[in-house]
């Protein structure tokens, strides 16, 4: 969550990093014998969980900036599943060597 908070108070013109936090949680995942499909349940289950607490608030919130936002945060789980998907298969092959 502090990534994907991050990445929306950037500028939208700045490039987000990587998500090194993505990549240690991809790692520990396969450690706990995860399966892909379990990787990609969470981040779709995060993003419901963001999603839900916006509606919950939604009287506390700036319309004029929240697609652009929601649109963020979206892309910003995505990435960070990209990156959780890249060290998962990299532990999971250097397991197997």
């Amino acid at each position: 969550m502090h990534d994907v908070t991050a990445r929306v108070r950037l500028d939208t013109e700045a490039k987000a990093r990587i998500s090194e936090s993505a990549g240690r949680h991809g790692e520990l995942r396969n450690k706990q014998g995860y399966t892909v499909e379990m990787l990609i349940e969470e981040s779709r289950l995060l993003q419901v969980c963001i999603f839900t607490t916006l509606h919950k608030n939604v009287k506390h919130l700036d319309f004029s900036l929240l697609l652009p936002d929601i649109v963020t945060i979206a892309d910003e789980v995505d990435a960070q599943l990209r990156q959780q998907m890249h060290c998962y298969k990299a532990a999971k092959m250097a397991k197997a060597n």
